[in-house]
């Protein structure tokens, strides 16, 4: 586990406002391994997270927002409607059928610019998923697909 510092914390909104549009993330930003990013919003100070990670190692604590990819940052779908109400870019509506195809895992043959897409059937944000240019990458976890 390693505690994001502020100044990281600050290059890191700028990102996430430039890509989706958030400006604000008022959380103690964990992040887990290489590229998994979690927000923690207990009343754990940093320093007690950090005694508690060495004495106990910490697997995950907090919400899981995002991971880190070379090209952006791919959100949780616990995340998406997490932070709903500040993620106003990239932003991608899908019919029904196009909404039931993501949530049985499938790829979406969908041609538009390359990047990481907010997923959104209706009123729902439904996923986060990365568009090559002619498809969109599913990230859904198996135990939250519709199986056939």
């Amino acid at each position: 586990m390693k505690i994001i510092r502020a100044s990281e914390k600050k290059k890191i909104i700028k990102q996430l406002e430039k890509q989706y549009g958030i400006q604000k993330l008022p959380y103690l930003l964990l992040q887990f391994g290489k590229s998994k990013v979690r927000a923690f919003s207990g009343s754990l100070s940093s320093e007690e997270l950090n005694v508690l990670d060495n004495n106990l190692r910490i697997e995950n604590i907090g919400l899981y927002l995002y991971k880190i990819h070379p090209d952006g940052f791919r959100f949780s779908l616990d995340a998406l409607h997490f932070l709903q109400n500040q993620i106003n870019k990239n932003i991608l509506p899908l019919t029904d059928k196009q909404a039931l195809m993501w949530f049985k895992g499938q790829d979406l043959q969908i041609e538009i610019d390359r990047n990481f897409k907010v997923l959104k059937h209706k009123h729902d944000f439904i996923g986060c998923g990365k568009s090559t240019g002619s498809k969109i990458t599913n990230f859904l976890p198996k135990e939250r697909r519709i199986k056939n």
